[in-house]
């Protein structure tokens, strides 16, 4: 068959032709494709920062809680320095506080009003090694100082089992003291007398009592608590949780900030009682 070269020229545009064709159709769907992975990017991109937004509204949800929650509080977070700042604070003694408070460690009397305590919000280590949220009230005069105190302990790994208010006891300082409890204010005389106790001014703390326990000698007979702490009265023996010996952290910060140590005492020891002089 013989083209003629009208025709061939024909044939050749067409040819021309179909490839732009084929070489557009190539680049609209390369087009499509592109926007829709782009699409499907973005997508992923507003799921994850909806999904981070989410997490951050529920991590200051339970920042928040744990200012509120129960004293023993397992905190599930790991906290910036920030953070941790925020959940060692004083305050005024709260409402709420107050009312538990209200004839069962606080009553009505001529030596302590209630603005001269603060309500203290702290976190300790506790005998599971994780971190909780304590509290205690104190006397105005030392709580910025056991704040301190306690923020050193903290940043140490210092354990203490348990930091409740005496009223969870119904302000039984011997109740409080079995189950291991480390507080500070209760308004008391001193056992077995009429004299205010240095607790009954918020100017006294019993740490982690069990380990840490109450000696006298009445008539040359020794007498321990709480109950069952017996075996701890041997402060030359080693066991966990045992205040006092070289470099004792917890012994260490409460002398540099001017407590008085129990432990110390002549007549009787009191492993667990450190006491500010003032009020």
């Amino acid at each position: 068959m013989v083209i003629s070269a009208a025709g061939m020229a024909i044939c050749l545009l067409c040819g021309s032709c179909g490839g732009k064709e084929e070489s557009r159709g190539a680049l609209e769907m390369e087009g499509t494709a592109g926007k829709k992975a782009e699409e499907a990017s973005r997508q992923v991109w507003e799921e994850q920062e909806e999904r981070k937004q989410q997490e951050a509204q529920e991590r200051a949800a339970r920042l928040e809680s744990y200012r509120t929650c129960s004293s023993g509080t397992r905190i599930k977070d790991v906290l910036s320095e920030e953070e941790t700042d925020s959940l060692f604070y004083a305050s005024e003694i709260p409402a709420e506080v107050f009312r538990r408070m209200n004839g069962v460690s606080y009553v009505e009397n001529d030596n302590i009003a209630l603005a001269d305590l603060r309500y203290l919000r702290m976190l300790y280590v506790g005998f599971d090694g994780e971190p909780h949220v304590g509290e205690m009230v104190a006397n105005v005069q030392i709580a910025d100082t056991l704040l301190e105190i306690f923020r050193t302990l903290y940043d140490n790994g210092y354990q203490i089992e348990k930091m409740r208010l005496i009223d969870d006891y119904g302000g039984d300082d011997d109740a409080s003291c079995l189950d291991n409890n480390t507080s500070c204010f209760n308004y008391r005389v001193v056992e077995g007398s009429t004299r205010l106790s240095r607790h009954a001014y918020g100017m006294a703390i019993d740490i982690n009592p069990v380990y840490n326990p109450y000696v006298t000698y009445e008539n040359g007979v020794e007498h321990i608590s709480p109950e069952g702490s017996e075996p701890y009265a041997d402060r030359s023996a080693d066991f966990p949780h045992k205040i006092g010996g070289e470099g004792e952290l917890c012994l260490e910060l409460f002398e540099e900030q001017g407590f008085t140590w129990g432990g110390n005492w002549r007549t009787l020891k009191d492993y667990q009682h450190f006491q500010m002089s003032g009020t």
